[in-house]
């Protein structure tokens, strides 16, 4: 069984080294590895050459090149599109895996045969009081091969861990379904597992860590209230909303909504972008124009009072109200 490791690289001069070495070191060693350097401005395609031109095992190391920077997004579907193995397993290049990882989840998948997604366990560096990542504590069984348990755990806890690497993907299942990674947003993994929860029949979890995920302090990811996010959850719960499907559709609702509520929150904090602001009163006003059209009293509620002047809609009291409504979705 082959396994395609698809590497995006950009401005991660510091810790490329280490990435590399993880797969190197790899037990398991039928695999592929791409990395799709992002137009990195730093010495990371030239590291990944003399590294690769110096390895002399049976890793099958590759380097593809954009001439313009597509994010991150742009760089894993790149690299999708090239893989040549069975499953494709993302890696981000400020991360390493353990010398087991592909092994662990490649017994895995031969255990369960045509599943299609593989989850591993992920250990936070530095570790976290509580690691949303770390699977140990979910009570998740081994296999699952129950389409409407596995949907309704991307929207309720415990949740599926919902980034996409650490993930053993059977590529077909990606391809069919046209599971690739929306461009020109951040928070592409939310977005991307939405859609990715539609046709996930079968997934099967490891309890071993085989990920090591480092926490960069100052990143966009970290900070999370910077405007960049902002306006990527708003994209992305616009297409959410464009696609809630008659299973857990209540649920699916109640999570969007819920990131609609939060990001309102935070574009009335940023007081210095009223754009954003504006853009999402919006968005709500379109939300409001179409509850009333399918005559959902409670969703016209929540987006009514979403498009309360800033100060009422802070309101402690308000948001008590927005949080019991959410309930009865």
């Amino acid at each position: 069984m082959k396994v395609s490791i698809i590497v995006p690289v950009y401005k991660v001069e510091e810790y490329i080294q280490r990435c590399f070495d993880s797969i190197k070191n790899q037990t398991y060693t039928t695999i592929e590895c791409i990395f799709v350097d992002d137009c990195s401005p730093d010495n990371c395609y030239e590291i990944l050459k003399q590294q690769i031109a110096e390895y002399s095992g049976w890793i099958d190391f590759k380097i593809l090149r954009h001439e313009q920077n597509k994010g991150l997004s742009g760089a894993r579907n790149t690299g999708t599109l090239a893989a040549t193995g069975e499953y494709i397993y993302y890696l981000d290049s400020d991360d390493e895996i353990t010398p087991d990882c592909i092994d662990t989840l490649v017994k895995l998948a031969r255990k369960y045969p045509g599943v299609e997604m593989v989850q591993g366990n992920t250990k936070t560096i530095p570790q976290p009081e509580v690691d949303w990542r770390n699977i140990k504590s979910k009570g998740f069984p081994e296999y699952v091969a129950d389409h409407l348990w596995i949907k309704k755990h991307c929207f309720s806890e415990p949740r599926i861990p919902v980034n996409a690497w650490n993930k053993l993907i059977k590529i077909d299942f990606l391809i069919e379904n046209k599971l690739i990674f929306k461009e020109g947003i951040i928070h592409e993994d939310e977005h991307w597992m939405f859609f990715v929860s539609k046709y996930l029949h079968r997934i099967t979890f490891s309890k071993n860590y085989g990920y090591l995920h480092y926490i960069v302090p100052g990143s966009i990811m970290q900070t999370g209230s910077d405007n960049k996010s902002i306006l990527a959850w708003l994209t992305i719960i616009q297409d959410w909303t464009n696609n809630f499907d008659g299973e857990f559709a209540c649920l699916q609702k109640q999570f969007a909504y819920h990131k609609l509520r939060v990001n309102l929150l935070c574009a009335i904090n940023e007081n210095d972008q009223g754009d954003t602001l504006k853009r999402y009163r919006t968005v709500i006003a379109e939300f409001f124009r179409k509850s009333k059209s399918d005559k959902s009293l409670r969703e016209m509620l929540i987006f009514k009072a979403m498009l309360l002047p800033p100060a009422l809609y802070k309101n402690f009291f308000t948001q008590k109200i927005i949080g019991f409504l959410f309930r009865f979705l």
